[in-house]
């Protein structure tokens, strides 16, 4: 009987001192929680994306595939592939040989049209001084009429020819300016800033109007073109925020600078960057966006998937 009370005297004080333990442990009304956990309270959820698509990389208004005005062969060829051009740069040359020579004739008929008008134009001052002698001498009895006119009758003559000559000066200047209009035909100039994509011909080939000499990446801002799935057509608008990244290639994953959404189709297209192997073709709405700024890393044509959020 007294073993059995002495056990249960020890497993009663046990008890207590493990509750006691237990209450110390815990934290008090009035006490804070550990700052970790705080942090992990405080933090909000990462809110789930609205939407994503699949884009590609592109420069606003697409490259620019550069032909000439007339057929020929190529006499120069300045740059090449990757080199960089200024707006109105010399790019190509079709051989012109026989058009610089009609241009020289023209230019030397403008110039000899230009001296004879000056030569029959200098005669006319003299020749009014003579009327006006003559008109004189008339009046006061010193010559006849038929003097005044003959006078009369040589200045109209020399201004006669002063004109024409003024004509073929006109009739030369169009010339030599069509001629020159036509010498513009034979260069190709870069219409803006960019950069040489690709070479399409090379000195000694023809160049024909048919088909792009060369193709320019322009100096201006890159774009994404995305495909939204119809699913989303709903959920996305114009201002919308995205996050950009590389897909597809060995830079996948690599974040590209947030970007905007600046337009979306108002119509349905067929998807080319996504497909159903069940269901067939896939109904997308385009959508394009812009980077708050110009990406580092980004090229043309590159593959990118585009999250979208508030």
């Amino acid at each position: 009987m007294m073993k059995t009370l002495r056990s249960s005297t020890l497993w009663l004080a046990g008890a207590t001192s493990i509750a006691a333990m237990l209450v110390g442990c815990s934290p008090s009304p009035g006490d804070s929680p550990p700052l970790s956990m705080q942090k992990a309270m405080a933090a909000p959820s990462p809110t789930a994306p609205l939407a994503v698509a699949r884009g590609k990389i592109e420069v606003e208004g697409g490259l620019l595939e550069l032909g000439t005005g007339i057929d020929g062969t190529i006499q120069q060829l300045p740059v090449k592939e990757g080199q960089s051009v200024q707006k109105g740069q010399l790019l190509l040359r079709i051989a012109d040989d026989a058009s610089r020579a009609d241009l020289a004739v023209a230019e030397s008929e403008w110039k000899l049209a230009q001296a004879r008008q000056k030569a029959k134009a200098a005669r006319l001052p003299a020749l009014k001084q003579t009327l006006t002698r003559w008109q004189t001498a008339a009046r006061e009895g010193a010559a006849d009429m038929q003097n005044v006119d003959e006078a009369a009758q040589a200045l109209r003559d020399a201004q006669s020819d002063a004109d024409v000559a003024a004509a073929e000066i006109k009739v030369s200047q169009a010339k030599v300016e069509q001629l020159r209009s036509q010498q513009k035909r034979f260069e190709l100039h870069a219409p803006e800033a960019g950069t040489v994509v690709r070479l399409h011909a090379h000195v000694g080939s023809q160049a024909s109007t048919l088909r792009p000499s060369i193709t320019l990446l322009p100096q201006r801002p890159l774009i994404v073109r995305a495909e939204l799935n119809e699913s989303f057509a709903n959920a996305v608008r114009e201002g919308m925020r995205a996050n950009v990244v590389i897909d597809g290639d060995s830079d996948a994953g690599t974040a590209l600078p947030e970007a905007k959404v600046l337009r979306i189709s108002p119509v349905f297209g067929a998807a080319h960057l996504q497909d159903d192997t069940q269901r067939g073709p896939v109904r997308i709405i385009e959508c394009v966006l812009a980077f708050d700024q110009p990406p580092a890393k980004a090229r043309v044509g590159q593959n990118v998937r585009v999250t979208f959020h508030e």
